[in-house]
């Protein structure tokens, strides 16, 4: 027994406008960009080039980068 039905199915309406994307089709955006201004495109650029990163990092030995972790610092990055 529900004690509020008009309140579920408000609540149902609600979550159907959401799933069905109904204010994104009622107020189209006009340019394909993020709140920061950079596009779709170049948001899965970035990530990509991190994955790939990533998966650079992984390949390597586990001595080769605990080598390149503590190894001593260049006497260039002394002086700055």
């Amino acid at each position: 027994q529900i004690p509020d039905p008009e309140a579920c199915d408000q609540m149902y309406e609600s979550l159907v406008r959401i799933h069905t994307n109904f204010y994104k089709n009622k107020y189209p955006r006009l340019k394909d960009t993020t709140f920061t201004g950079v596009t779709v495109e170049d948001c899965r650029t970035i990530l990509a080039t991190d994955i790939l990163r990533q998966m650079e990092d992984r390949k390597k030995g586990t001595w080769k980068r605990l080598r390149e972790k503590f190894s001593a610092k260049k006497p260039e990055d002394d002086l700055k």
